[in-house]
């Protein structure tokens, strides 16, 4: 077992999933009450031009089996009025508490029968009667003054920009709110990395916000780039980087948050590793995994 004082920050992605649908505030909820270090969640822009909290370019996934309201419009192409009203089922759009077995890459091919009601025992019909709980979407002030006022002051909240032209009105929010010094602003788009530098480097960030950039892994080309940005952390993909690459963030003034693998190999990897924090679907099994209480 890993120890309790060694573990690095766990992020939850996109809230605990399996408590609720993923970034919604059932989902949020449950991160605060497992005592998690981070919630991360992904941002896109309405028509009307509000930040709502949402990973998919499409409403298709999420609402896929409902009963009556199923829909595959484009969130950029609703104004929040219309986005508040969408129902996000719960039956089929949980995971399950305990990670996958097999290979990850068997899981993810198996994964879309589950989401369309495919995969046995997960047919959308008898998931409805058994959960019909609907969950709703957010806007990314909802957020904020949720984060603010009910998760412990210790968490911190990553938000992804998904799309572009975010970074102005995401920055505008964020500007005096309480919540911002708790907050971490970072995409994994090259063009919305550049976008979001260059509105800080013009008109500057909100006090207190830190920036990221999902960049994968440590190479010559990207440590001469961080050199010229202002960034807190980047994101690394398990198995993409070593001790000597975190060392070298550090010199930078940069910390490591590392992206998904939720499997117990690389669990167990992760003490060493010199992380600051990494994302995972399965917070509650790895916290067991690592003996956290």
């Amino acid at each position: 077992m890993l120890q309790s004082n060694s573990h690095p920050r766990r992020f939850a992605h996109r809230g605990v999933a399996q408590a609720a649908p993923e970034n919604t505030l059932g989902a949020f909820e449950a991160a605060a009450a497992l005592g998690l270090e981070g919630i991360e969640l992904d941002l896109r822009l309405s028509r009307d031009g509000v930040p709502v909290v949402i990973h998919d370019a499409n409403l298709t996934r999420l609402t896929c089996g409902h009963p009556s309201r199923h829909s595959n419009a484009r969130v950029a192409e609703l104004d929040w009025e219309a986005l508040s009203q969408i129902e996000i089922p719960y039956a089929n759009h949980t995971l399950d508490e305990e990670p996958p077995g097999g290979a990850e890459n068997e899981f993810l091919a198996l994964l879309p029968g589950r989401f369309l009601g495919q995969e046995f025992n997960h047919d959308y019909v008898s998931a409805y009667e058994k959960e019909p709980r609907m969950a709703g979407l957010m806007r990314l002030s909802d957020f904020l003054d949720w984060f603010a006022d009910n998760a412990p002051a210790s968490m911190e909240a990553e938000l992804e920009i998904c799309a572009d032209g975010l970074a102005k009105p995401v920055f505008g929010l964020l500007d005096g709110h309480r919540a911002c010094p708790r907050c971490i602003v970072f995409s994994g788009h090259p063009g919305q990395i550049a976008e979001m530098q260059l509105l800080a480097a013009r008109e500057g960030k909100p006090a207190g916000l830190r920036l990221g950039a999902n960049l994968r892994q440590v190479t010559p080309d990207v440590l001469e780039d961080m050199e010229s940005m202002d960034l807190f952390e980047i994101g690394l993909n398990p198995g993409r980087f070593t001790l000597d690459d975190i060392h070298q963030l550090e010199q930078l003034g940069i910390v490591a948050l590392a992206n998904l693998m939720d499997t117990p190999d690389w669990w167990a990897q992760l003490a060493s590793m010199g992380c600051y924090g990494f994302k995972t679907n399965y917070a509650s099994a790895y916290s067991r995994f690592a003996d956290i209480k």
